[in-house]
């Protein structure tokens, strides 16, 4: 048996909505923002799947992972969603099924808040360890969203002082 673990984290980024999904769309550029992220290849033969390289240095040793995930059909403006595809996963025996989502909330015409939830299957027994790993995994996302929140504040300000 396993059970889904999720973990979510939020930001309000000073930028409008459709400047924040066209970055977040662009699921290559999202190792700028998820330095945990090596890299994010769109697949040449079918652009919805898209394989991702995490790679971290934990517990005293280099971990690298690969996955292939499908992007589920987006809601315009709202929700870009995914899945792992099973099978996918770069170590031998190792399935690490995944899930996910950023939400967008238009909260002005230049604030929006964005919601990250990422889920992963774990097997009952690893549990009571990956739910330890709840606040750490919660805190790199965390970090994740402001690094973008900042990456666009900075941009917007480049913006506003090149027009001046």
């Amino acid at each position: 048996m396993a059970r889904w673990l999720e973990n979510k984290a939020s930001v309000d980024v000073p930028a409008p909505l459709e400047s924040c999904w066209v970055l977040w769309e662009d699921r290559e550029r999202i190792p700028e923002w998820m330095p945990w992220i090596k890299s994010v290849e769109v697949q040449k033969d079918d652009s919805r799947l898209s394989r991702w390289t995490l790679a971290t240095h934990q517990f005293g040793r280099d971990w690298e992972f690969s996955w292939l995930a499908r992007n589920l059909t987006p809601l315009k403006g709202q929700k870009i969603h995914w899945v792992s595809e099973p099978g996918s996963g770069s170590m031998p025996g190792v399935e690490i099924a995944n899930r996910g989502q950023i939400r967008f909330v238009k909260r002005g015409p230049d604030v929006t808040g964005i919601t990250l939830t990422i889920s992963y299957e774990v097997p009952d027994i690893l549990v009571p360890f990956a739910s330890a790993l709840t606040p750490l995994v919660e805190g790199i996302i965390a970090s994740d969203l402001k690094r973008f929140r900042d990456m666009m504040a900075s941009s917007s300000t480049t913006s506003a002082s090149s027009k001046a």
